[in-house]
C-alpha cells in the first residue's frame, strides 16, 4: 500500500478573496510525488478548529508525514521553512470567527514550544534546488499558522510519533498585490508549487533514510534546533 503525505492549506482570510495556500493544496491533491501520494484538505482560519481538523485528518487517514502550507507576510519573497512551533495564540487580526486572541496559550498546560520534526534545512535545500528561493524560518508567528503547526506536532507526540510534520509560509500571488498603490514581492502559483513538490520530494528521501519504525517524538523549544 502506497504511503500517503497529508497536505494543508487555509481558506481565505483578512478579506482576501484567495489564499495561496488553499490553491496549492488542491494542485496537490492525489498527486504521486517521489512514492508519497498526497492527501489534501483546506482548514478553516478558526481558532481551535483548524488544529482539530488536523488531527481528525491524522487519524483518518494516518499518513507516513503531514505538511502544512499558509499565508506568509507580505514582505516574504520566497518560501518560508518553519522550525519552532510556540504554544501562543496573539492574533494581529480576528479569525474568521472574529475572534482575536491575545496572549492565549494554543494548548493549555503544554510544553512552550516544539520543534520540526521534519528535517527543516532539506527541505530548504531540495526547495533551492529546484529554483525557488526558499529560506529557514524561527518564528511561525503567533496567528493560525503557528496555532495549527503547534496543535499537529502536540498531537502527533501522543497519536504516533513515527508522524514527521512540518510547515510552510508562501509568499502573496501576484493577483493578491497587483491592485495596491505600492506592490510589494509575489510570488507565481506554479513557482510555489515546484517549491511545494520540492519539499515533498526532500520529505520522502527522510522518510527513506527513517524505515518503517523510526519514532520521531517532538523536541520541545529550548534545545538547539535543526
Amino acid at each position: 500500500m502506497a504511503r500517503s503525505i497529508l497536505v494543508t492549506g487555509f481558506e481565505a482570510f483578512g478579506g482576501r478573496s484567495v489564499n495561496p495556500s488553499l490553491l496549492v493544496a488542491q494542485a496537490l491533491a492525489r498527486q504521486d510525488i517521489a512514492g508519497l501520494t498526497v492527501v489534501a484538505a483546506v482548514l478553516p482560519v478558526i481558532r481551535s478548529a483548524s488544529g482539530e481538523r488536523v488531527i481528525q485528518l491524522v487519524s483518518q487517514h494516518r499518513p507516513a508525514a503531514v505538511l502544512c502550507f499558509g499565508q506568509g507576510s507580505p514582505e516574504q519573497t520566497g518560501l518560508r521553512i518553519e522550525r519552532l512551533a510556540a504554544n501562543i495564540r496573539d492574533y494581529p487580526i480576528p479569525d474568521n470567527s472574529g475572534h482575536q486572541a491575545t496572549g492565549e496559550p494554543v494548548v493549555a498546560g503544554a510544553p512552550a514550544a516544539y520543534f520540526a520534526t521534519l528535517p527543516v534545512v532539506a527541505l530548504r535545500d531540495q526547495v533551492r534546488a529546484a529554483g525557488v528561493p526558499c529560506r529557514v524560518s524561527n518564528s511561525a508567528g503567533a496567528f493560525l499558522c503557528n496555532e495549527v503547526f503547534f496543535a499537529t506536532l502536540h498531537a502527533l507526540a501522543a497519536i504516533d510519533p513515527r508522524i514527521a510534520a512540518g510547515f510552510v509560509h508562501l509568499p502573496l500571488l501576484p493577483e493578491q498585490v497587483a491592485m495596491l498603490d505600492d506592490p510589494g514581492p509575489s510570488m507565481a502559483l506554479e513557482t510555489m508549487l515546484r517549491g511545494a513538490r520540492a519539499a515533498i520530494e526532500a520529505t520522502a528521501v527522510f522518510l527513506r533514510t527513517l524505515g518503517d519504525h523510526a519514532v520521531l517524538a517532538p523536541r520541545r523549544g529550548g534545545a538547539a534546533g535543526q
